[in-house]
């Protein structure tokens, strides 16, 4: 027994549709989960950053290198700024940011609570302005937004503002109560 097996015009035009709806499908399914894990990786690689800007501060503090902790402005927090390069030239960093910019502000408070302000991008992401303990709760265009060629190394050579004082340190930056303080961001090796 033979068994021709023919397939109509609208059952071949029902197949080849469903075919690309599974293919189009699973392109979109690694997509969203591909984005979903180089977001995850972003934080991640703040976080490690933010990690070695509070090591720095401690270390800056215990040594003779403490010139670089200052008193803001209106002498209610104590400050540090350190630059991704300030972190790598001082030996606080093992991995490779070669193509982050970006900075960390380290904020005292009086009763000795801690700040750390995250200005920084990757060349995909940005964070402009917001605390370390907000970092889990960031999401894409809800405190992280797609890189648009900004630069933050550079904003900060003479002055910079922390994020204490706006929220209690939790909000994002609008530039209202910010504390500000007259020393340039550390950007080379402090000898």
């Amino acid at each position: 027994m033979k068994n021709n097996f023919k397939l109509t015009n609208i059952e071949m035009i029902f197949v080849v549709v469903m075919l690309l709806v599974s293919i189009i499908g699973g392109i979109l399914i690694f997509s969203v989960s591909t984005s979903k894990q180089n977001l995850v990786n972003f934080k991640g690689d703040v976080d490690n950053l933010v990690k070695a800007a509070k090591n720095s501060y401690v270390s800056f503090s215990k040594s003779n290198k403490s010139d670089y902790i200052v008193t803001s402005s209106d002498g209610t927090t104590k400050g540090m700024c350190i630059t991704i390069n300030g972190l790598k030239a001082n030996d606080f960093l093992t991995e490779e940011y070669k193509d982050w910019d970006g900075y960390i502000v380290i904020e005292e408070t009086s009763d000795e609570k801690f700040h750390y302000g995250i200005w920084m991008t990757n060349q995909k992401y940005v964070i402009n302005g917001y605390d370390s303990s907000q970092l889990n709760d960031l999401e894409l265009d809800s405190g992280i937004t797609k890189y648009d060629n900004e630069t933050f190394s550079t904003k900060v050579r003479q002055e910079f503002t922390g994020i204490s004082g706006k929220n209690g340190g939790t909000g994002n930056i609008d530039g209202s109560s910010l504390k500000r303080y007259e020393t340039k961001c550390i950007n080379e090796k402090i000898e």
